[in-house]
């Protein structure tokens, strides 16, 4: 965010993992220049930096994970799968290249010995990324199963993963059947890149069955344990930044939310714009009350006395 009459905008974190501390700075310019520091160096990928810091967002957008589609799904268990695989990135990169290439042959009219070529590093890394992903979507099933287990509502809800193609057929082959299309559509049908996390409740959509505010609580869940299963296996403590908590929940609701956030393995940030229903339901440990108001953070003392 730049300000108005300003140029660039500049922030600068330490960042503590695993007893060590990094410093991290990253500046960005009106034209969208990006410039990243990471130990006093300069990174070339955000990669290099985003790794250090686990951090999920909820606010209303959030919502697309149900309702945008399979991309904002992919979006959202890649998030975790990068942080507790360090050899994911490597393969989506190898990937990600193959799949460009082979797009760009489909438009090309190329030979099927170039085809072969493509195909053979797209089907390669696109089974070793869906090996990692299988993996990382059960850790995330089970945990989130482990935090509804008491949940009328929620521990109904199943997690169903879609590689992105029928497993029934190898991937090479769907891939030499398919190409007369994909040369109609101009882009690769079959693959990783077309992935997607079916979240069902009783083998129905979970957004065709679950209410609005329902579907907040199993936002919450999704996203709490996300960050369990990162702080487990990757040895991170993750970042859940909260935008209007309160907006959607009744009492119970906010009740179960916060029910939920005892279990995280996480620094939360709650913002609200009406303080008492969320305050009363905050722990009176290690919880830091601010007030923002005209671009000025204040720390302030609660009516409970927290700081």
């Amino acid at each position: 965010m730049i300000r108005f009459e300003a140029e660039l905008s500049v922030v600068h974190a330490k960042i503590m993992q695993a007893d060590q501390l990094h410093l991290v700075g990253m500046q960005r310019s009106k034209q969208g220049e990006l410039t990243l520091r990471l130990n006093g160096e300069t990174a070339k990928r955000l990669a290099d930096i985003a790794h250090l810091l686990p951090v999920q967002l909820i606010t209303p957008d959030s919502f697309r994970i149900f309702f945008g589609g399979p991309k904002e799904r992919r979006h959202f268990f890649d998030m975790g799968l990068f942080h507790v695989e360090p050899s994911f990135y490597q393969h989506w990169q190898v990937f990600s290249k193959a799949n460009k290439q082979r797009n760009a042959l489909l438009k090309q009219g190329a030979t099927a010995e170039q085809f072969r070529y493509w195909d053979n590093f797209f089907c390669q890394s696109a089974e070793a990324i869906t090996s990692l992903r299988h993996n990382y979507l059960q850790q995330l099933s089970d945990e989130f199963q482990r935090l509804v287990t008491n949940h009328v509502l929620l521990s109904q809800v199943q997690l169903q993963f879609y590689p992105g193609w029928n497993q029934q057929h190898s991937l090479a082959d769907l891939l030499q059947q398919n190409r007369a299309t994909d040369v109609k559509m101009g882009f690769t049908q079959a693959g990783p890149q077309k992935a997607d996390l079916r979240i069902k409740v009783e083998q129905q959509p979970a957004e065709e069955v679950l209410s609005r505010g329902q579907l907040k609580m199993l936002l919450f869940a999704l996203k709490i344990a996300q960050s369990n299963v990162i702080g487990a296996v990757a040895s991170k403590q993750p970042i859940l930044l909260i935008d209007d908590l309160a907006s959607e929940l009744d009492a119970d609701s906010m009740q179960q939310v916060f029910q939920l956030l005892k279990t995280i393995n996480s620094q939360v940030f709650v913002t609200a714009i009406e303080p008492e229903p969320v305050l009363h339901l905050m722990p009176q440990h290690n919880t830091a009350v601010f007030h923002v108001e005209h671009g000025t953070l204040t720390l302030r003392t609660d009516d409970y006395g927290r700081t």
